[in-house]
């Protein structure tokens, strides 16, 4: 079953269901509040942004398997606030894909809330001038949810003189037996390998296109999940022409 959901204000958009369901919420708002109340079930969800300045405010309790798709590569200003906690035998893969040339600030809280439950973080942001990123990526592994996993990877690129960008990684265990770990690589682009392909005949301005467009990773395949998600990717790709050939 797919579902869509179009957010045009600040009303709260609850998310309860208890059967597989693949979810689109497209957000078209300067303010979203989104709460998460899944139970059983497989989930796959893409939370797409394509307003203007956004505060996104999210919360919830994930009792099922799901997986969800942050991507925002638009050329205005975030403030996101994430708090999920998951529950026993829950299972949450959490793919971000952000795209700053203004100034975002991301606070990710996930929590293994009970025994057996399990958390994946995969954050890819690149910054491109003028830009300042804070990203905060907060995992708790607390009292009693033994044999949780908690894993976070998280990578940045920075690209010509942007004002600041920071990733946080932070991990609150309150438990033995678990298996948990954060990692963070950050860097820029590499002259050498612009040199190179340069040197075969594209120009500067393509190079890096293409250098961006595979570090954010758009996986063609998550996107032929919904029912949407053609079309997304195509405005996803359009963003990030526009914005890394400015």
């Amino acid at each position: 079953m797919n579902k869509t959901f179009y957010v045009h204000d600040e009303k709260p958009l609850l998310l309860k269901f208890d059967q597989d369901v693949n979810i689109t919420i497209i957000i078209d708002a300067t303010e979203a509040n989104i709460e998460y109340a899944l139970d059983g079930g497989n989930y796959n969800i893409i939370v797409y942004h394509r307003s203007n300045d956004l505060s996104l405010n999210e919360s919830g309790y994930i009792n099922a398997k799901a997986n969800i798709n942050y991507i925002d590569l638009e050329a205005s200003k975030l403030i996101q606030n994430t708090d999920v906690k998951v529950g026993r035998h829950g299972l949450l893969n959490v793919h971000s894909t952000y795209l700053a040339s203004n100034d975002k600030m991301i606070n990710f809280n996930f929590t293994n809330a009970e025994a057996d439950s399990e958390i994946n973080l995969d954050n890819s942001v690149v910054a491109l001038k003028d830009a300042e990123l804070l990203m905060n990526v907060v995992g708790n592994i607390v009292k009693g949810a033994k044999r949780s996993i908690h894993h976070q990877k998280n990578r940045c690129l920075t690209i010509d003189s942007l004002k600041k960008a920071t990733i946080r990684p932070v991990l609150n265990i309150d438990e033995n037996d678990v298996a948990a770990s954060h990692s963070l690589s950050s860097g820029t682009i590499d002259e050498d390998v612009l040199f190179y392909m340069n040197a075969r005949g594209l120009n500067r301005a393509t190079a890096l296109l293409l250098m961006i467009e595979s570090y954010l990773t758009l996986d063609k395949e998550v996107f032929e999940l919904f029912e949407d998600g053609l079309k997304i990717e195509e405005e996803c790709k359009k963003k990030v022409n526009d914005l890394c050939l400015m």
